[in-house]
């Protein structure tokens, strides 16, 4: 339970807002490039192909309720 509100700000990321991933001591810069709220069962995002590398960040739309998914796509710069 204390990591259920990891990415309740997630909603506050806009078009062109940077996300920086940390890995094995290495950084990755993304850029917003689209939010989309959804149904929680469409899965498409997942098989959809990227043209660039791309992240999609998720999380409860309203947050802390289970009515829709919030995706964030993001490609790597």
């Amino acid at each position: 339970s204390q990591y259920n509100a990891v990415f309740y700000l997630l909603g506050k990321l806009q078009e062109n807002d940077e996300v920086i991933l940390w890995y094995n001591d290495d950084h990755y810069n993304y850029r917003v490039k689209e939010k989309r709220i959804t149904d929680p069962s469409d899965v498409s995002f997942l098989n959809q192909e990227y043209q660039r590398p791309t992240i999609v960040l998720q999380t409860c739309w309203p947050p802390g309720t289970t009515q829709k998914r919030l995706l964030i796509f993001a490609e790597r710069e």
